[in-house]
C-alpha cells in the first residue's frame, strides 16, 4: 500500500498525497516489517521498468509509474498488432492509471500474458486479465491486494462513508483542516480515476471482483494467516471469475507448488470472493 511519510498535508502537499492514495493498489510488497526482498522480487520493483521487444515477444520487469510509462512507449513505438505474440512480465504493481495504460495497450495488442516470478498489485488488477490468455510460469505468482474500488467495498463493509474511510488513513497528527483538505481532493481524484477503472474492466467484459474481494482484514483473520500480503486463487477460481484461460506450468497444483505462492499470497474461492462483496 502507499504509506505516507509527512505528517502535514497542506494545498500542494494534500493534492500529491490524494493522487498518490488512488495508486495505493500500487506499491508492491511493503510489509509494515520491510524484511530484504529476494533480488528477483526486487527487480520486479525496478524504477522505470526495464522494456524490451525481442522476436515476438515483449518484456516487461519493473513497476508500473509515468517513467515506465514512457519506458514503455518507447520500446513498443511502431509495434503493430500481430508482430508481438506475448508479454512476459514480472512486476510488484504502482500507479493504477499507469497499470492501465499498459494494461490496455496489451488488451488491444491480443498478446498472451506469461507471469515470470510475479504479477502483483496493479499487474494482477489490470495486466493479467488483459491478456487473451495467461500463463503463470513454475513457482511465480499472481496476487492481489485491492484496487480502486477498494475504500468504497470497505466504506459499505463497515456502514461508515467513503470520506471517513478516507480519513482514518490520514496520520493522527494531522490538523482537521489539512485533513479536511486531503479527504475532499482524495474523493474528487477517486471520482475520476474509479470512472476510468470501471470503463476498463467493462472494455475487457469483467466483473472486477477477484481484484477487490478481500480488503480490510478479511485475510488476517482466516485460518492459517502468516502475515501474507494479498490473495490468490486456483485457475479453477479464477476462471469462475472470468479469469480463462489460465495455465500453469509447474508440476502440481499451483496454488500448492507454487513455494512463492505460499509464501506470498492468502487462498481463497471465487465462492469466497463473491460471498465478501455481497
Amino acid at each position: 500500500m502507499t504509506r505516507v511519510g509527512a505528517p502535514v498535508l497542506r494545498g500542494a502537499a494534500a493534492a500529491a498525497w490524494a493522487a498518490g492514495l488512488v495508486c495505493l493498489a500500487g506499491t508492491a510488497l511493503a510489509d509494515p516489517a520491510s524484511k530484504p526482498r529476494p533480488p528477483e522480487i526486487e527487480r520486479a520493483r525496478a524504477e522505470p521498468a526495464l522494456v524490451r521487444v525481442q522476436g515476438d515477444t515483449l518484456y516487461y520487469t519493473g513497476n508500473f509509474s509515468k517513467a515506465s510509462s514512457a519506458a514503455f512507449d518507447v520500446a513498443v513505438a511502431g509495434v503493430r498488432r500481430g508482430q508481438l505474440t506475448r508479454l512476459v512480465i514480472s512486476s510488484g504493481g504502482g500507479d493504477t492509471v499507469e497499470g492501465r495504460h499498459v494494461g490496455r495497450w496489451v488488451r488491444h495488442m491480443a498478446l498472451v500474458v506469461e507471469v515470470d516470478v510475479i504479477c502483483f498489485s496493479s499487474c494482477a488488477d489490470y495486466i493479467f486479465p488483459a491478456g487473451r490468455a495467461r500463463v503463470i510460469r513454475p513457482d511465480a505468482f499472481v496476487g492481489w491486494h485491492g484496487n480502486e474500488r477498494q475504500f468504497h467495498v470497505l466504506a459499505a463493509r463497515t456502514g461508515v462513508s467513503v470520506a471517513d474511510q478516507l480519513a482514518a488513513v490520514v496520520p493522527a497528527d494531522v490538523a482537521p483542516g489539512p485533513r479536511a483538505a486531503f479527504v475532499q481532493e482524495a474523493l474528487r481524484s477517486i471520482a475520476v480515476t474509479r470512472k476510468d477503472e470501471a470503463e476498463f474492466y467493462a472494455s475487457l467484459g469483467l466483473d472486477d471482483a477477484f481484484a477487490v474481494c478481500a480488503v480490510g482484514d478479511v485475510l488476517e483473520m482466516r485460518p492459517g494467516y502468516a502475515g501474507q500480503i494479498g490473495w490468490g486463487f486456483s485457475p479453477a477460481d479464477m476462471a469462475r471469475l472470468g479469469l480463462t484461460n489460465t495455465v500453469y506450468l509447474g508440476e502440481g497444483r499451483y496454488e500448492q507448488d507454487s513455494s512463492r505462492f505460499r509464501q506470498y499470497l492468502v487462498p481463497i474461492t471465487a465462492d469466497d470472493c463473491l460471498a465478501l462483496l455481497k
